[in-house]
Order: structure tokens, then sequence, then C-alpha cells
């Protein structure tokens, strides 16, 4: 059973965690970072052991927590000592066989944003659990359902294309929501004039189908609007060549092309 836990990782990901593992009854062992003042800030938060050298881990920890960005999690892994425990990983791409020179190991994938400033509810967020044995996916499943009430099995294959979705329909859609606050701020207008827009389509998938829900001037094939919009973009060409994209690609959705 996990009690103990030891976080690699000081940013987000293992801020929202650590704190929420912690209000659940879970004791968090030590915070590793390169920078340590990175891992004093949020070992702080949580009362425990700030670290700056994986050889430092506690490892008779239960689970050893790797939240670190994508890219470093293998390389993490393969520079921890050897543990008794489970040792897990946070990120969306990275596969579980990245983890193979563990005897006990598994993915413990929050399918969420995370920012330093904003409050999660995580009982929302959908965690994805994948695991090299029974037992450690059973221990991963409890861990996990203590902070969430959407908890998935969710293998390598199935999560990387959660992944990827994920970007598109977060990392994309804040870009282009950068790209409106930047459009409206030439006209002086505040972004805030988009909000309920933006909470209403959000609100619709939830009880439409996406394909279904889709509306503006390319899903009815409107080029006099589209002309339109195309010339008022002539100072910004990048945003013009997105602004055509997309508006092909609808186009040809809807068999307008």
């Amino acid at each position: 059973m996990i009690k103990t836990i030891a976080l690699i990782g000081s940013g987000n990901v293992a801020t929202h965690l650590g704190t929420s593992l912690q209000k659940a009854g879970y004791s968090i062992t030590g915070v590793y970072s390169p920078t340590l003042l990175h891992a004093r800030e949020l070992a702080g938060k949580l009362n425990t052991v700030p670290l700056n050298a994986l050889r430092q881990t506690d490892t008779t920890s239960d689970l050893i927590l790797i939240a670190v960005p994508d890219r470093f999690t293998k390389e993490v892994s393969e520079a921890l000592p050897k543990v008794p425990g489970i040792v897990a990983h946070t990120s969306g791409i990275t596969p579980l066989s990245a983890l193979n020179m563990h005897p006990n190991h598994g993915v413990f994938y929050p399918l969420q944003t995370f920012s330093a400033q904003r409050k999660i509810d995580l009982p929302e967020v959908p965690f994805c659990i994948e695991a090299n044995t029974p037992a450690v996916e059973n221990e991963l499943m409890e861990l996990a359902k203590s902070v969430s009430r959407n908890v998935n099995i969710i293998n390598t294959r199935q999560r990387i294309q959660l992944h990827l979705a994920a970007v598109f329909v977060n990392n994309f859609v804040n870009y282009l929501y950068t790209v409106s606050s930047e459009l409206l701020e030439k006209e002086n207008l505040d972004f805030k004039f988009l909000q309920p827009l933006i909470e209403e389509t959000t609100r619709k998938i939830k009880e439409i189908n996406p394909e279904d829900a889709q509306t503006g001037p390319a899903r009815r094939n409107d080029t006099t609007t589209i002309e339109q919009h195309l010339k008022l973009l002539k100072d910004f060409p990048q945003y013009r060549q997105l602004y055509e994209l997309f508006s092909n690609q609808i186009k040809k959705k809807y068999h307008h092309e």
C-alpha cells in the first residue's frame, strides 16, 4: 500500500499533485529539482525535504513519482537509484517502457492543463493509469481515486493519442485566444467581449457532438464574409494564413469543396 511518496520535479504538475496527495493523507518524503531554489519552494509548501541530487531520494518511499518535462522522464528514471517500491511518471507522451529498469513501474497521468496561479478541481480531472503488473496497477488506481472521481486504465498507445488530442483542444485553442486578443487590442477592444462566446462553446460541446456544433462562415460556405475577414487580416499575414487554413479545412469537412 502506498503511504509515502518522493516527488521528482517541482513544476506545476508536481505542485498540484503533491499538494493534493498530501491533503489526501499521503506523506511526501522529499522534493527533487536540479535547481535547489525550486526544490525548496515546493518543499516549503509541503513541509518536507528539498533535494537537488537524485541520489538523495528516499529510496524507502513506497512511490517515486516522476513529474518532470516529458523529454527528461526517461533520463531521470535511468538516473534513479534502485528502489523496492513503485516508480511512476506523469507524462502523457512517454511510454510505460521508459521505466523498464525498475521492477515495479507505472504511469500516473492527469489529463489537465496546470498553471501555478490556478487552482484545479482535481476530483474532475481524468487520471490515466498504466502499470507493468496488476499489483502496481491496483496501487496506482487507489492512489488516483484518493484525489479524483475520474480514474481510467489507459494503455500507452491510447494515452499518447489522448495527449495529441489534448494539444489540439488546449494548447492550439489557447494560442487562438492569444491571436484573438491581439486582433481586438488593435481596435482597443477587451478580450472579455469574447468570454460569453467561449463559455457557450464549451457548454455546447458537453451536450452536442463537436462536429454537429460547428458554426461560422466556413461552415455555411459564406464566401463573402470570409473575403471580408481576409481583407481585415492584410496586416497580419501569419494570422491570415491560419484563417485560410482553418476555413478551408472546415469547408472540406462539410462538403463545400
